[in-house]
């Protein structure tokens, strides 16, 4: 216990600084883009172009980690994230938020697979699931702080956010390389033919199921996210504060969850059962989203929604380290790259979706995720059981 407690703190400090600098700008962005000039669509595009860079880096941050060590690669990305945070402060026009949405999602996909391979790196199999929890309520947590201060801040100036964003980077990066160890024992060797990237051997990888699933629950959530903030303010008037307060509650669910609740549900459940349950609580939030007729009933509806991708993204990480047959960072990351291509999918479609229609981009969600669950259930707990045995 005492060789991986002080290490895990300091990550759980480190992502609670970072996730809170991500978690201010989230109510932003949307009224942003419209007050550039931008549309649902215009927005749909910004937030896949992040992804994109997040596809196409996050195999070769996480195969970098394999062979130089996490805390190189997780010192870069927080490095790129101050600076690229910073700079968003100063925009003045469309183009601008695109180009640096680009530089973040390169830099940004350093940090999380890095960070969950860290903990994998540091902790057993059976300390996996708890280890993720704790990395999960760090997150959680900067997502109940983070939006809630972002909404007060951007009420009268967009760009204080992004400073303050970028500031929290700065501050924890001297932090980070002052007392996060390297937890990299065993450095992998990458042959020259070996690419970070996704090619078609993936399928024949026995986590491919996993994979697609995180596909799907991202495009699908990337769906919601994508356009809650445009639905929310023509059904209900939210404006800034409102989704700031709404992602701060979201936040606090998670943190009870990812904290307090995983570690017992995994014990009892089995990570392949949670993940079938978070798909069908996801399912069932999106289409209740829908039929919310105010701003209460919108928050319910939400967080039940929020329940469902929390369950989902733990049981989905905890699942691929414990059954990765090559390196902790490499499988993280292409994990993250299917994720990301959910995530470019998801926004683009979603956006043109709420053109044509605002209640669109939910149906659709809701029906993917209740389709995965009849397509891959089966697999995933055999790839349960294959673990366990």
């Amino acid at each position: 216990m005492s060789n991986y407690v002080k290490p895990i703190a300091v990550l759980f400090i480190t992502l609670l600084l970072v996730m809170v600098g991500f978690g201010i700008v989230i109510p932003i962005f949307p009224f942003l883009i419209i007050n550039l000039g931008g549309g649902p669509t215009a927005l749909g595009f910004f937030m896949a172009s992040y992804s994109v860079m997040q596809f196409i880096f996050a195999p070769f941050w996480g195969r970098l980690s394999d062979r130089i060590g996490r805390r190189p690669v997780l010192l870069i990305g927080l490095v790129g994230y101050g600076i690229t945070f910073i700079l968003f402060g100063f925009i003045a026009e469309l183009w601008m938020m695109f180009a640096i949405r680009i530089l973040s999602g390169i830099f940004s996909s350093a940090t999380l697979p890095t960070a969950m391979a860290y903990i994998a790196d540091i902790t057993s199999g059976e300390e996996r699931s708890k280890g993720m929890g704790i990395l999960g309520a760090a997150m959680g947590l900067g997502m109940i702080i983070g939006p809630a201060m972002g909404g007060w801040l951007g009420h009268n100036n967009f760009a204080l956010p992004f400073f303050v964003a970028g500031g929290l980077a700065v501050l924890t990066l001297p932090f980070a390389i002052t007392f996060l160890p390297e937890s990299l024992k065993e450095r992998c060797k990458i042959t020259p033919g070996e690419k970070a990237t996704i090619t078609v051997e993936v399928v024949k990888d026995p986590l491919f199921m996993v994979f697609l699933v995180c596909f799907v629950f991202n495009f699908t959530s990337s769906l919601f996210q994508g356009t809650f903030a445009l639905f929310a303010a023509d059904k209900v008037g939210f404006g800034i504060r409102d989704l700031g307060i709404l992602f701060a509650v979201l936040g606090i669910i998670s943190v009870v969850i990812q904290g307090g609740l995983v570690g017992r549900l995994v014990q009892r459940f089995g990570d392949e059962k949670l993940i079938i349950a978070g798909l069908l609580v996801a399912s069932v939030g999106m289409l209740l989203i829908l039929i919310a007729p105010n701003i209460i009933l919108l928050y319910l509806t939400t967080a039940i929604f929020n329940i469902g991708v929390t369950l989902l993204w733990l049981s989905s990480s905890s699942l691929v380290t414990k059954n990765s047959s090559g390196g902790q960072g490499a499988a993280l990351g292409i994990m993250q790259s299917f994720s990301s291509l959910g995530r470019i999918l998801g926004p683009m479609l979603g956006g043109a979706l709420y053109d044509i229609h605002m209640s669109f981009p939910y149906y659709l969600g809701s029906t993917i995720m209740m389709l995965i669950v009849l397509l891959s259930g089966n697999k995933i707990f055999l790839l349960g059981s294959d673990n366990t045995s």
